[in-house]
């Protein structure tokens, strides 16, 4: 696992852990992969001129300064003692290498991987070996020439200006220590990842840990009081994020804002949110922290607002998830991606009667693109699902208000990008294709059988005249197919096909006729009848899936009025159906919001 924390400058060059070579000093590998030295006197004289304001500003001697992280890769030399792998940083390290060196302070070891005779010169470098004669000597030589003219002006009329520069750098400046993971067991996939960490790094695609880099210069920025205070504001944003990352941990709020599995700290979701002018892919989060805090006229008044501006984001994410209006109206526009989160994270910051008032007004609005009379499984299979779900939701809206009385949308959400939701016919649509196979033969047989074992017969309208039809002799037919060694398919499908027909009450895929069920166990049902789906539903409710509420509503027949017919599903209970979805979405336009 990755590991972000903040050092010293004094730190990368000798820590506790420090391996016993000589010199004792941390090593450092500049990979081949990885252009030469390029940084101008524009760079150089920014680092020395961004710490010698540090410098004369601070009021406390335990104040620090952060500078930019560098990410490296732990390897092993050919002793066995850690060496650095530089993945992103090299220019920073190596221009803090060339300033230690001219105020003659002791530092870290510079290798690298194909250009050794930078490292020669790195070594030996000094006014009289200056050379021009590759893009790497000159570089070098002319960034310690801009640091050797940049401390000969400071201490032109402080001779001790070099030495208090020397321990502020050492002891102060601390930078971001960004050690990433390899997962990669070949050195063909080592090599391989550590190209593909530097190619993102450096197009400013900062992998999952991007919230850690935030966090670390947000500690480093924000704070500039004395020892104590400093330990207590540390402690206690600790604390605060502590409790972000803990809410927004949650399955039932993560599931709930967003679909982004991939986040290992979720506090990165309100960190894009604040990210307001980040348009690009390629232009990381830290990224616009650290130029948004750098570019301003008080960096440390800009990151402590950039931190309130966090855990405000999070107070609204806590309102949204207690106040249960705000919580069904707006889970349902971001189910149906209706509303994004950043819109709905700005309309949230009206007062509170105006916020909700937009959300119902958005569902009244999509509401009244939809004629729930016309809409169908062929022509708007998308407007019925939407309908659907409104139906539960606003059915778990009118429950008593208790933790599990919610619709659950993290539920939802993750089946819908990972399963997928359909559509149910709550009877069977008749199959165009005839089933073939005995095995799935004989399975449906069971399952009907099984299912209709107590129903004795069917009373149905026939052009419009009562029929009751005797089930005994269709249950004996099944019996028979079930004895037989080799089952006559074609025979089979015929009794099939008239026993869906008996279930059938018209009207096969409008709404009256669907339910909302996830793919993969709308898929178990196949083209089964009414009281098989019926008991496989109370099934896999039992098993632990996700069934809606109205879904499960629907197949035990809790809207119809009287029910003599359990395992039958009849034109009453379709009109039964779509009048109670009418009435519950009536009630909703009739609402008066608090």
């Amino acid at each position: 696992m990755s590991t972000i924390s903040t050092i010293s400058v004094g730190n990368l060059v000798l820590n506790k852990a420090t391996p016993p070579r000589k010199p004792r000093v941390e090593h450092y590998l500049i990979p081949s992969y990885q252009r030469g030295y390029r940084w101008t006197e524009l760079h150089v004289s920014s680092l020395l001129n961004d710490i010698d304001s540090f410098m004369n500003s601070r009021k406390s001697t335990d104040e620090s300064y952060c500078l930019q992280p560098i990410a490296i890769v732990k390897q092993l030399d050919k002793d066995g003692y850690t060496i650095w792998e530089i993945v992103d940083g090299q220019q920073r390290l190596i221009t803090l290498f060339l300033i230690l060196n001219y105020l003659g302070q002791y530092s870290y070891k510079l290798s690298f991987e194909k250009r050794s005779q930078s490292e020669e010169f790195l070594s030996n470098l000094n006014h009289s070996t200056y050379c021009h004669d590759t893009p790497d000597h000159h570089f070098i030589s002319k960034a310690h020439e801009i640091i050797s003219n940049w401390f000969e002006e400071k201490s032109h009329e402080d001779m001790g200006y070099k030495n208090r520069f020397a321990v502020v750098l050492v002891d102060a400046v601390k930078i971001i220590w960004y050690e990433m993971d390899i997962k990669g067991t070949q050195p063909k996939e080592i090599e391989a990842e550590k190209i593909d960490l530097f190619n993102r790094l450096n197009i400013g695609k900062i992998p999952l840990e991007d919230a850690e880099l935030v966090r670390a210069l947000l500690l480093c920025k924000s704070y500039e009081p004395t020892s104590h205070e400093l330990l207590f504001r540390q402690s206690e944003f600790s604390n605060e994020w502590h409790e972000i990352e803990q809410f927004l941990q949650k399955p039932e709020v993560w599931g709930f804002l967003t679909s982004h599995k991939e986040l290992a700290n979720h506090i990165q979701l309100i960190f894009e949110l604040l990210a307001e002018n980040k348009n690009s892919k390629n232009y990381s989060t830290y990224k616009w922290f650290e130029d948004t805090i750098n570019k301003a006229n008080n960096p440390v008044q800009k990151a402590r607002e950039l931190w309130n501006k966090t855990k405000h984001i999070y107070s609204q994410f806590k309102y949204w998830m207690s106040d249960r209006t705000v919580y069904h109206y707006a889970g349902f526009l971001l189910s149906i991606q209706k509303i994004d989160i950043k819109t709905l994270y700005k309309e949230s910051l009206q007062n509170k009667g105006v916020f909700k008032s937009n959300l119902y007004t958005k569902i009244l609005d999509y509401l009244n693109s939809v004629n729930l009379d016309t809409i169908n499984y062929v022509d708007n299979p998308e407007k019925v699902k939407n309908i659907l779900l409104l139906f539960n939701v606003l059915s778990y809206q009118e429950l008593i208000d208790t933790p599990n009385n919610r619709f659950p949308f993290n539920q939802y959400n993750d089946i819908r990008d990972t399963q997928k939701w359909s559509l149910e016919h709550i009877h069977a649509q008749r199959s165009q294709d005839p089933l073939k196979r005995e095995d799935i033969i004989r399975k449906w047989i069971e399952d009907t059988l099984a299912s209709i074992s107590k129903v004795d017969s069917i009373s149905k309208e026939v052009e419009n005249q009562p029929v009751v039809i005797d089930m005994a002799p269709y249950k004996k037919e099944l019996s028979k197919f079930l004895e037989q060694d080799v089952i006559d398919i074609e025979k089979f499908n015929n009794i099939r096909e008239k026993i869906i027909e008996i279930f059938d009450s018209g009207s096969i895929h409008n709404l009256d006729n669907m339910a909302l069920l996830s793919c993969s166990n709308n898929s178990s049902l196949n083209n089964a009848i009414f009281p098989v789906k019926r008991n496989r539903i109370i099934q896999l409710e039992k098993e632990g899936h996700f069934i809606p509420l109205c879904t499960k509503n629907v197949f035990l027949k809790l809207y119809s009025s009287a029910d003599n017919q359990p395992y039958y599903w009849s034109t009453s209970d379709k009109e039964a159906y779509v009048e109670a979805i009418k009435q519950v979405i009536e009630k909703f336009k009739n609402k008066k919001l608090k």
